[in-house]
């Protein structure tokens, strides 16, 4: 039975049993509902009419007992017998008085009243001896007002209402008017009168029940009357109508859903056969309708057969049926197929019972099929002729010839593909004649030597052939084979399983393509991603990569490593002076110098543009300093020439242990780059280890140092020291020259190395602002010491190159000289020579335009480059200070000597003064006597000191004795 239907035959009847139980549900409800509001309106009426007779019964008794005391005579002889007289007369007037008393203030009983036939037990108060003795009583108030109170009897348990009121308050000699109330006998009498048994029902005086029937239901019908003024009290009502025994709105409830089951069930059992019977018999036509084949039913008739019925895609198939003009036999059917003979074998079937089944040609135009399958079988008295069209079979076959021989002449003609046939156990039993073009084997030679044949294979082809053999087509994969000359060949395979209906693997097959070239190229990508182009060593990317394996196998506790640093010290020299071929050249031959010193083992790479890093893996730190000081010694001993130039470089490293406690890669690297700072500072050209305890200041660090130099500019916090300049033959005692040095204090009482904060002032574009104010600061210090200056012979004041290509702090320093009163011929500028060859236009204005105005200017670390000599005929300096590089060492050093010797003679027979600087010792001092150099500046004539100790002191220390 169709889904649809089947959920039909239930969901009717259950919407039809929803229905009507929701319709006898609904009508109980209304029933219970409409039964509670009468009970309620039968409690509402019947409490009005009990709260009306209580007020009328406590206003009647009330009102009575004013009228009494409104007639009490004033002067009456003997008004106790007055009093009896008109109680016994209003008490007979009046029921429910249990007592009428006349009492003093202070409660005494002078006169009772009790209705015949009660006892005075029954007032609730004891019985007096005799008539005139006094009962006691609750005090009085004298007042206009009654006053009521509510006293239950310990012997009957009724409650007694106490109602009294002085008589006058005019005369309280009078006494009190007291009137007692048996409560329970009034509520049981009129109650009694209007409330029947169908009642519940409750009274009460704040928390006493004066009278009380039956239990209340909680249904909702409880009528509450508060506010019952009854002589003085307040007294609240509960009244409910019982309900009935049997609640008939639930009866109609549960009968009518017991009736809409029933109901719903017939309902089902009805609809489940009819659509049974609808489902019986539209099967068959649906399954006629929704069949690929034409069906058609013929019956015998007149020795031939004639149509009966027919399915729609006998209509499709035929159009000529939809034709009523046209006979409708079998016979007529065949003759226009253009096969009559069929009408024979339909008869033979008609009468043998024997199915018949052919295929026939057909070329009429009036049918779209030109090829058809017929069957034919007998079905009771009729003929069952079924026709399906199988010329897309047909057609499909003539294809598939053609394609197979044009698939054939496309595999042979395929380049760089071909296709393969493989065994379950994946040996080669067919492969295309691409192949042969690839590998220049034949399709014979390779199905048999393969495995002789095969170089490498990928490292999941177990997973591969785990997949293939559950029938799962795998991924592509590469293999590598060699050819018969050696070379080899990488094709990519992509497999796809066959199977037969079991799902037994019976053969693999798919095509193949030669990758050679494209994974050549991958390869050449891969490496130029991850190598640097300029040095071919691994590149910042790559390196990080590989310092994070590492970091994650010490963190496992596989092994340890050490990590260095390096940055190259005066590289920039070279790059600026004779541009970035030569720089390039020289990190080139650098980074060679490194390799040579390495191992396959140990990782070398360039990070940065002067910045290499390596990676020891699995080394103790003192085998790795061991091979560091290789490494220095190598580039100190090199020689960088350029064209004519000769450079001398060094290489700064910063070393750092890698163990389980070291942090990210980042923070290695940070703290290498620190302790190579701290080689900087020491002298370059050395190697420092990071110290993990965090020895060292913490402006050491870049950061550190550029929030220390930028608070120093912004409120002036430099400090400048001297050193003295010594002529090398003469003593001029009455002269002093000197230098200015900068110094930046680290906020702790230190100073952070010149070596740290200049190059990071320069980075950051800092370094003319510093010019500007030691500039300023210099000459506001000698102006406030007239007596120092006097005695001074030249103040040298050093200037970066930014400051020379400044021409706003041109102009402010031109101001400042002509605006101060030390002399300008006092003043001597220094500036490097990489300075000035980088901008030897901008060198050329600024030295111009400040000679003009007296001042002097000496060009620093001459010769380092061995290119100044072209410059310094063109640039108009008054002193050349030889670079110390070549100074320190000249008295040991021959080539040295002769270098200091050549820069001498050269800048004397320009007209120019030389200072030498780094003069460590005497024996340095005799060389310089000897090569004619003017001054000498370095710890042996005298070491730097703040420039205020020079201001308040003369220093007649005599450094050039013999």
């Amino acid at each position: 039975m169709p889904e649809r239907k089947k959920s039909r035959v239930y969901l009717l009847p259950f919407m039809l049993f929803l229905l009507l139980s929701l319709l006898f549900v609904a009508a109980g409800f209304y029933l219970i509902n409409d039964e509670r509001q009468s009970r309620i309106s039968k409690a509402t009426s019947l409490a009005s009419q009990l709260k009306n007779s209580l007020e009328l019964f406590s206003a009647e008794r009330r009102q009575a007992m004013i009228s009494l005391m409104q007639t009490w005579p004033a002067f009456s002889p003997n008004e106790i017998d007055w009093f009896n007289v008109q109680a016994v007369s209003l008490m007979n007037i009046q029921h429910g008085y249990t007592s009428l008393s006349v009492t003093d203030r202070s409660g005494k009983i002078r006169w009772m009243t009790i209705p015949e036939g009660q006892g005075a037990e029954a007032t609730g108060f004891a019985k007096p001896e005799r008539k005139e003795s006094p009962l006691r009583l609750p005090s009085l108030h004298l007042s206009d007002d009654f006053q009521s109170m509510l006293v239950r009897s310990q012997t009957s348990g009724h409650y007694f209402l106490v109602y009294a009121r002085a008589i006058s308050t005019q005369e309280p000699e009078l006494g009190y008017l007291v009137a007692t109330f048996d409560v329970s006998e009034i509520l049981d009498a009129m109650v009694g009168e209007l409330v029947g048994p169908q009642f519940n029902f409750m009274i009460r005086d704040i928390d006493a029940h004066l009278l009380e029937a039956g239990d209340f239901a909680d249904d909702g019908s409880i009528v509450e009357t508060g506010n019952i003024a009854f002589l003085g009290r307040n007294w609240s009502l509960q009244i409910q109508s019982r309900p009935a025994r049997f609640d008939a709105g639930w009866l109609l409830g549960a009968a009518g859903v017991l009736m809409s089951l029933l109901v719903s069930w017939i309902f089902h059992k009805q609809l489940k056969g009819a659509v049974r019977l609808s489902v019986s018999q539209k099967r068959y036509q649906i399954a006629s309708e929704a069949g690929l084949d034409a069906l058609m039913i013929y019956q015998p008739a007149s020795g031939g057969f004639v149509l009966l019925e027919a399915n729609t895609v006998s209509y499709e198939l035929f159009p000529s049926l939809k034709n009523r003009q046209l006979p409708h036999t079998l016979h007529y059917l065949m003759a226009f197929l253009g096969h009559p003979e069929l009408t024979t074998a339909a008869k033979e079937v008609s009468d043998s019972g024997v199915p018949y089944e052919t295929y026939v040609k057909v070329d009429t135009d009036a049918t779209a099929a030109g090829w058809l399958k017929i069957q034919m079988v007998k079905a009771g008295e009729t003929l069952a002729l079924t026709m399906r069209d199988v010329s897309e079979r047909f057609r499909a076959q003539i294809d598939l010839k053609k394609s197979e021989e044009r698939y054939r002449r496309l595999l042979d003609n395929m380049q760089r593909h071909f296709v393969y046939t493989r065994t379950p156990d994946h040996r080669f039993v067919f492969v295309s004649a691409g192949l042969s073009v690839i590998t220049g084997l034949s399709a014979d030679e390779f199905c048999e030597q393969s495995a002789s044949l095969t170089y490498r294979v990928p490292d999941n082809i177990h997973a591969v052939t785990d997949a293939i053999a559950k029938g799962v087509k795998p991924e592509p994969y590469l293999v590598h084979y060699q050819g018969k000359d050696g070379e080899i060949f990488v094709i990519e395979f992509t497999d796809t399983p066959v199977c037969d209906d079991n799902g037994k693997l019976i053969a693999v097959e798919g095509i193949a393509r030669d990758v050679t070239k494209e994974q050549a190229l991958q390869e050449e990508v891969v490496f130029q991603a991850s190598h640097d182009q300029l040095t071919g060593l691994v590149n910042r990317y790559a390196f990080d990569n590989e310092l994070h394996v590492l970091l994650e196998s010490v963190k496992r506790g596989e092994q340890t490593g050490v990590m260095c640093f390096i940055d190259m010290d005066r590289f920039k020299l070279v790059n600026d002076s004779c541009g970035h071929p030569a720089g390039d050249r020289l990190l080139k031959e650098v980074a060679g110098i490194f390799a040579r010193h390495l191992t396959e083992n140990e990782l070398l790479a360039r990070i940065g543009g002067d910045e290499f890093c390596i990676i020891f893996s699995n080394q103790t730190l003192k085998a790795v300093t061991a091979k560091l000081d290789e490494i220095i010694r190598a580039v100190s001993e090199y020689r960088f020439i350029y064209e004519d130039r000769l450079f001398y470089v060094g290489a700064s490293i910063g070393v750092i242990s890698i163990d389980q406690n070291s942090g990210s890669a980042a923070e290695l690297i940070q703290a290498a780059d620190n302790a190579c700072y701290q080689a900087k500072y020491q002298g370059r050209n050395r190697y420092v280890v990071h110290q993990p305890d965090g020895c060292g200041s913490g402006l050491n660090k870049e950061s550190s140092v550029l929030h220390a130099l930028q608070r120093a500019i912004q409120h002036g916090l430099f400090e400048l020291h001297s050193q003295s300049i010594v002529p090398m033959h003469k003593a001029e005692q009455a002269l002093e020259h000197y230098e200015i040095l900068l110094r930046l204090p680290d906020g702790n009482g230190g100073l952070i190395s010149p070596a740290l904060f200049i190059p990071l002032a320069e980075r950051h574009g800092l370094m003319n602002q510093v010019d500007g104010w030691v500039v300023d600061r210099t000459l506001s210090v000698l102006e406030a010491h007239p007596a120092h200056l006097e005695r001074l012979g030249k103040v040298a004041i050093n200037l970066s190159g930014l400051t020379l290509g400044d021409p706003s702090r041109l102009a402010g320093i031109v101001d400042r000289v002509m605006r101060s009163t030390v002399p300008a011929h006092k003043i001597c500028f220094e500036i490097t020579e990489t300075a000035a060859v980088t901008n030897i236009n901008a060198a050329r204005h600024f030295i111009e335009t400040l000679r003009s105005k007296g001042c002097l200017f000496a060009l620093d670390d001459f010769g380092a480059g061995m290119s100044s000599f072209t410059y310094l005929k063109n640039l108009e300096v008054d002193f050349v200070k030889i670079d110390g590089s070549f100074v320190k060492n000249m008295a040991r050093d021959s080539i040295d000597h002769e270098t200091v010797k050549a820069i001498s003679a050269i800048a004397q027979s320009m007209g120019k003064k030389t200072i030498a600087e780094f003069v460590t010792d005497q024996a340095t001092c005799d060389a310089l006597r000897e090569l004619n150099v003017d001054y000498g500046q370095g710890f042996a004539l005298g070491k730097p000191l703040p420039l205020m100790n020079r201001l308040h002191t003369r220093d007649n220390v005599n450094l050039l004795r013999a």
